[in-house]
């Protein structure tokens, strides 16, 4: 009897052990923007830009060069919202038919060598996409960001 009394304490004091950790962790710090102990801007990858410029999900998919030509420009507008960090900017289709297109976002962080991004989305018909901020907001401050179609063409899809 005293052995099942040994383990049922051992199992109790496992899961309160166990409890404790996860409420530890669970106030950890993250990866997340609001983090204290973030890198300097100029430490950061473009991998770590991209993230955090794009952490919406709205960072379309890698382009480079003029993929698409010209011949969908005009149709093509842009349009900003308010957010929490400038405005979400939005790439409007005016047009009957979807255009993919490649849009340059560039910035100057200050001693970072990253200096653009080529990000490539498609716009379904008189619609609008998100298309990233105006703003880069990092460690208390915040970044232009400049954003240029670079080439759009009618998707054949």
């Amino acid at each position: 009897m005293k052995s099942n009394n040994l383990y049922i304490l051992l199992f109790i004091t496992f899961l309160l052990s166990s409890c404790k950790i996860d409420k530890e962790s669970s106030n950890t710090p993250n990866s997340n923007i609001m983090d204290t102990n973030l890198k300097d801007i100029s430490e950061l990858t473009f991998i770590e830009i991209y993230r955090t410029l794009y952490k919406d999900g709205n960072g379309g998919f890698d382009a480079h060069g003029d993929l698409y030509g010209q011949d969908a420009v005009s149709y093509l507008s842009f349009f900003k919202e308010p957010s929490s960090c400038g405005n979400l900017i939005y790439v409007s289709n005016r047009s009957q038919d979807s255009i993919i297109l490649a849009l340059k976002s560039s910035f100057n962080f200050p001693g970072n060598p990253n200096k653009e991004m080529l990000r490539a989305y498609k716009v379904p018909p008189n619609e609008k996409t998100p298309v990233g901020n105006s703003k880069f907001c990092y460690n208390g401050n915040t970044y232009d960001i400049k954003k240029e179609i670079t080439s759009a063409g009618f998707s054949r899809n």
